[in-house]
């Protein structure tokens, strides 16, 4: 069976950088996933600011298909064995359970704070040799 192939005039570029079309890349992926399954997806952040609007730490996530994503996670290195970490994965998990979320996905490097996650009861359940010579772990927690 052979196949008629209409051609185009197409090129093909590496951009640098978050861009539009990356974006524009983004919501088609998510409409078409939509048509497929019971898709919802909703980006938020928790920002932790001094009192002169400082950011000193917080997490990106999103709601994905039911389930919590961090995509960052930063605190600034004085602040750190605080309680202000465990605040800021409290108001992720807090906003995830309003979303009707079931857990949060993470990860992390050998270098990071896989401690600290493990400490507030996410599990390991999976690891990659990444980058050469460290270990990048994949962690959840149901909400």
């Amino acid at each position: 069976m052979q196949m008629n192939v209409m051609k185009m005039d197409l090129k093909l570029s590496l951009e640098e950088g978050l861009t539009d079309g990356l974006e524009e890349i983004d919501q088609r992926l998510v409409a078409f996933n939509r048509e497929r399954s019971d898709w919802s997806s909703r980006y938020f952040t928790v920002e932790l600011r001094d009192a002169a609007g400082a950011i000193k730490g917080g997490a990106g996530a999103r709601n994905n298909l039911g389930v919590i994503e961090v995509s960052v996670l930063w605190l600034d290195e004085d602040l750190r064995g605080t309680g202000w970490g465990r605040s800021i994965i409290d108001a992720v998990a807090e906003e995830g359970r309003k979303l009707g979320a079931s857990k949060i996905l993470l990860d992390t490097y050998d270098f990071q704070a896989r401690p600290f996650y493990e400490s507030l009861g996410f599990r390991v359940f999976g690891v990659l040799d990444y980058p050469t010579g460290n270990s990048r772990y994949y962690l959840s927690l149901d909400l």
